[in-house]
């Protein structure tokens, strides 16, 4: 099975991209991020013809996620249960795999950007982060997990091509990472970290300062996956190629491979 996650800034404005990736990569689950749009306005019938399904978490303007899938999915969650958010950052679902007899909590996150880390919305991220900590901590020993999207979390300095330019940037904070640690420590693997080789392994590159043809990248679009999940993944990959497509959008996809 595979599954990949992409941040696509506005999907409207990446359809054609989003059809493409489909077609050639033939993924099983497209987790979304970034949505841009309400659910109404969602591209469903040209994602539809092409044999895929979609369930959407919509937002009027910025925000949103959504899952799309080869077979259909029932969505157990749009927000996490318990925490009052009126963003559209959360959209979970449960799948199957034959070599595991269990249910398996997949997960869509867009968690907040928090910047700037002087105002409120350091603030929301902060908390969005511990709500999320709390909920995953009452399921993790219930069933397996894969949590995919766009965490906007630098996890270390080796996730970003020059870290004295994030030392005040919310997803480099000392508080972000501490609470990125939390969850991985939780019982989860960071799956590019620990699969691909080499540093390096960017999923976005800002639109400013010329940071693609730079390779001025981030690593903020991460896979976490529990035990029974990493035990069978059989390849990572980060698409880097279609960052550099015309009107790209300023992440790009990473597909993990895990064992049916």
């Amino acid at each position: 099975m595979k599954i990949s996650t992409w941040n696509v800034n506005s999907v409207n404005a990446r359809i054609d991209h989003i059809i493409n990736f489909l077609k050639k990569t033939s993924v099983d689950i497209l987790l979304l991020q970034e949505l841009k749009c309400i659910n109404e306005n969602f591209p469903s019938d040209k994602i539809d013809e092409i044999g895929y399904k979609s369930y959407v978490n919509g937002q009027k303007a910025w925000n949103g996620v959504a899952i799309i899938s080869k077979k259909k999915l029932i969505i157990t969650n749009k927000n996490i249960p318990k925490f009052k958010d009126h963003n559209s950052r959360f959209i979970e679902t449960e799948i199957f795999l034959k070599k595991i007899k269990k249910k398996i909590k997949l997960i869509c996150i867009y968690l907040p950007n928090g910047n700037p880390i002087d105002s409120e919305k350091f603030v929301y991220k902060l908390n969005w982060m511990k709500n999320f900590n709390k909920y995953i901590k009452s399921i993790i020993n219930k069933n397996p997990i894969i949590i995919g999207g766009d965490f906007n979390v630098i996890p270390t300095d080796d996730d970003v091509y020059e870290p004295k330019y994030f030392l005040d940037d919310a997803c480099a904070h000392p508080e972000t990472r501490k609470l990125y640690r939390t969850l991985i420590n939780q019982g989860f693997t960071d799956v590019i970290k620990n699969f691909m080789k080499g540093n390096a392994n960017w999923t976005y590159w800002g639109y400013r300062g010329g940071s693609w043809p730079k390779n001025n990248g981030l690593r903020i679009d991460h896979f976490l996956t529990t035990p029974e999940i990493t035990d069978l993944i059989k390849n990572v990959k980060i698409l880097k190629e279609i960052r550099g497509y015309e009107k790209a959008s300023d992440h790009t996809p990473v597909i993990i491979e895990v064992e049916n």
